[in-house]
């Protein structure tokens, strides 16, 4: 039976595939490759799968920033902390805010308190502003409880909303772009995504 796993003639190493180079991949390729032959597949034209490191321009120099790591914080990620050590790759604290700007700026304002949210001062005088705020408190209110809702499971958010009677402010002004960045996807593909989730 070839369980992918095989000793090569020369030396007794062990022949090893590793499918895929997102972080789980291209971590197991490189501890295995101490011990071991690893063959690293990849469909597609680059390393990193979810993860891909782009140079973001900065005020003296150009800065990689890694877009796959949307959040990263100690807490939930321990183990990535510890290989981000042992390869001593620095990293920096940083704001886990969220802010929107639409519409090349037409429109725009951030989660950080009442000064984030009226930022942009012409907000006050926008009723679609103000019944995203209405819709934003009522959403963070009931969705603790819809996540005990079993008849919801496998609904998809983009039809819970269309029931729900959300305005079109919340949904395209708030919600899915921030699903988005959390989720490293689309607004669009935000509404195909699980309520659940």
């Amino acid at each position: 039976m070839d369980t992918g796993i095989t000793r090569a003639a020369s030396g007794g190493k062990r022949r090893i595939a590793v499918i895929g180079s997102g972080i789980s991949g291209l971590s197991c390729a490189w501890l295995l490759s101490k011990s071991s032959d690893v063959v690293l597949y990849e469909t597609e034209n680059r390393l990193g799968g979810h993860s891909n490191t782009v140079l973001a321009p900065g005020a003296k120099k150009d800065i990689p920033v890694d877009t796959g790591f949307i959040v990263y914080n100690d807490r939930n990620y321990p183990n990535l902390v510890k290989l981000f050590e042992h390869l001593d790759v620095p990293t920096l604290p940083s704001n886990m805010s969220f802010a929107a700007s639409l519409g090349g700026g037409a429109f725009e304002y951030s989660g950080s308190g009442l000064s984030g949210l009226l930022g942009q001062k012409s907000n006050i005088l926008r009723p679609r502003f103000w019944r995203m705020v209405k819709d934003i408190l009522r959403f963070y209110k009931e969705a603790p409880e819809l996540l005990d809702r079993r008849e919801l499971e496998g609904v998809s958010l983009g039809d819970y909303l269309a029931s729900a009677d959300y305005a079109p402010s919340f949904i395209e002004d708030h919600l899915l772009p921030m699903g988005a960045a959390i989720w490293s996807t689309t607004a669009s593909e935000m509404r195909l995504y699980p309520l659940h989730a």
